[in-house]
């Protein structure tokens, strides 16, 4: 019998008998409507339907398995086929992205500087008159000592003897020190996020809330 013959008798479409024939399962219908072409193909040919329906969805069964860890496998090479321009795209953008924040941050900072400018007090050795009229004198400190202590998240910046040290962000709880021989400058991004002590004397708060402050130690006279 030649495919037309089988068309005529079965009512099945040309295209799925030669599917059948030839095992490209992938180009059947669904499951349902391709038992039924076998089943209608074997009552043609004289064959047990129920036999070969279940012969038919067990290797059809299998085809479809193989099928789906080939393409499970080229998913996995097409997402792990990077093109190497892409790479380096997506460094150059991260770069930039890193660049324009620091950038960012010197603007931001520059514009304050004159607004929220704070100097702090002088540091003065007086002696201290003590009770029965003796004056002990007030131990010097040498060079700058800072402790920074957080009460809010505070981004802090600090030149110490006109070298730039690490950024730092300071967590609320969390204490700093910082120490210069001759002066130490700082830019805090939050200006009444943090406390101060300047060698050994309290500051308090240095700033408003939310606010940028630059400092200068010794300050400027």
């Amino acid at each position: 019998m030649s495919l037309e013959d089988v068309e005529d008798e079965t009512k099945i479409r040309k295209y799925y008998i030669s599917a059948l024939e030839e095992n490209n399962y992938h180009l059947l219908p669904a499951m349902v409507y391709a038992s039924g072409f076998v089943k209608r193909y074997a009552r043609l040919l004289g064959l047990d339907e129920d036999e070969i329906v279940q012969d038919f969805k067990r290797l059809r069964s299998k085809d479809e398995s193989r099928e789906d860890e080939i393409q499970g496998a080229e998913t996995i090479r097409e997402r792990l086929n990077v093109p190497i321009k892409n790479v380096l795209v997506g460094l150059v953008f991260l770069i930039f992205v890193i660049w324009m924040g620091s950038y960012l941050i010197d603007y931001l900072a520059s514009r304050n500087w004159g607004h929220n400018r704070v100097n702090p007090p002088p540091i003065t050795n007086n002696p201290k008159p003590e009770p029965g009229g003796a004056n002990t004198p007030t131990p010097v400190v040498k060079g700058v000592n800072l402790r920074i202590s957080g009460t809010e998240l505070c981004w802090i910046r600090a030149t110490v003897d006109g070298q730039l040290i690490p950024d730092t962000m300071l967590q609320p709880g969390e204490v700093k020190e910082i120490k210069g021989n001759e002066s130490v400058k700082l830019v805090l991004g939050n200006g009444g996020g943090v406390k101060i002590q300047y060698n050994g004397q309290d500051l308090g708060v240095p700033g408003e809330r939310g606010k940028t402050v630059r400092l200068e130690f010794p300050p400027p006279s």
